[in-house]
């Protein structure tokens, strides 16, 4: 859908209708939303490098649904830290046929980035089949720790999250790229996918992950049953969540290509189901999304310095090309104050979820840090980042 289709938009006098009725029902349950709507706070806790190495062999049927299915979950995670983390992601997978035995069926997904999206967007277009491969965990391993950019600051947190199954001791083995993760202060999580027993594999995965002072723990694809109550207006989360991505004004070569990656990665959201559109419509109004287009996004541009008006129009939507200098400034102006009213819809709703999720945070318990890959990558995040100085709301 093209952002600036007037058919396809709601304008913020309509919206804000909706936050003003909104907000009565608020001061009715009485539940004060203040503090979630200011500022974000700015990126001074020490850096945040987090990667995962995942085997999508056919021994690990289902892990790959299983990460995608709380992926944006993981990443609201990251955005409850206090103060906001100076963060990035990174991702390989193993074990796949097309990866090419020239790679060792091994692949970087993404680099460590702080554009989560850039690194989503790869992640799920990988075919969802049981795909028998072979691999080494050690070229897994050695990916991992020596091809992507890891940070370089003394102070940074850097953790890997490794999770599938087999000998991580065959081929070229494990010791040398965990004594490389050793050295650039990487500390090592195994999560072994237990799809059948092998004490011997097992012991492998916890002396990898004990050699760098990480842990170690058998992880299963089924989720504690959990049904959470949706405390919220729902439809006008959608709403807002769609509308909000009209205000993203793209620019430059990647541009285009994006603003359709933006729009595609909702899509795959809808396609998951409720629970994965509400985490990552949540996602989309934190600090560790707002602000850090500014590559493809003029509005983000602007607020982070760039000067709109120098950029190339040969890239921007052809009908920004009919505007004066003043009108084009004039547009931009507006459509980043609707932005601004769509982020204060969406963390009004985010704020009464949260209320609610810490009324029942000793029933979620299991949920939130149970033994699948999502419950053992939030404990780990949590309790790493708490022993680092930040603290968690929730």
């Amino acid at each position: 859908m093209h952002p600036y289709e007037n058919a396809f938009r709601l304008t913020v006098r309509q919206l804000g209708r909706s936050l003003t009725a909104f907000c009565l029902l608020w001061s009715v349950v009485q539940v004060d939303v203040k503090a979630e709507i200011l500022p974000t706070l700015p990126n001074n806790g020490s850096p945040i490098d987090i990667v995962f190495v995942i085997d999508i062999s056919g021994s690990t049927g289902g892990i790959l649904s299983s990460v995608r299915g709380k992926f944006w979950e993981i990443q609201n995670e990251m955005a409850r830290l206090s103060p906001t983390p100076n963060y990035r992601l990174g991702i390989v997978c193993m074990g796949r046929p097309s990866f090419k035995s020239e790679n060792n069926y091994v692949q970087i997904i993404s680099d460590l980035t702080n554009d989560i999206d850039a690194a989503a967007y790869p992640f799920y277009q990988i075919k969802d089949v049981s795909a028998p491969g072979n691999y080494f965990m050690g070229h897994a391993l050695d990916v991992a720790v020596n091809s992507l950019n890891w940070s370089k600051d003394p102070n940074a947190i850097r953790m890997m999250f490794v999770a599938g199954n087999g000998k991580p001791s065959a081929g070229p083995g494990f010791n040398k790229p965990i004594r490389d993760a050793q050295e650039k202060g990487i500390t090592v999580h195994s999560l072994y996918f237990m799809t059948y027993s092998n004490d011997k594999e097992q012991q492998d995965w916890n002396e990898m992950a004990a050699q760098t002072g990480g842990s170690f723990n058998i992880i299963g694809l089924k989720e504690p049953a959990i049904v959470l109550e949706k405390s919220y207006d729902g439809a006008m989360l959608r709403e807002a969540s769609h509308m909000i991505n009209t205000t993203y004004v793209y620019y430059g070569n990647s541009g285009i290509s994006r603003f359709e990656m933006q729009a595609d990665l909702d899509e795959e959201a809808e396609l998951q189901g409720e629970n994965q559109v509400e985490a990552r419509t949540f996602f989309k109004v934190t600090g560790l999304y707002q602000g850090l287009n500014a590559s493809w996004d003029l509005i983000d541009l602007e607020n982070t310095g760039g000067e709109a008006l120098k950029q190339s129009t040969k890239f921007m939507d052809p009908r920004l090309n009919e505007l004066s200098n003043d009108e084009f400034l004039m547009h931009l102006a507006e459509v980043g104050y609707e932005r601004k009213e769509y982020i204060s819809i969406i963390k009004m709703l985010s704020t009464q979820r949260e209320q609610f999720l810490r009324e029942k945070r000793e029933k979620l318990e299991n949920y939130r840090f149970g033994k699948t890959f999502f419950g053992v990558v939030n404990r780990t995040i949590v309790e790493t980042a708490e022993k680092h100085g930040y603290s968690l709301d929730y």
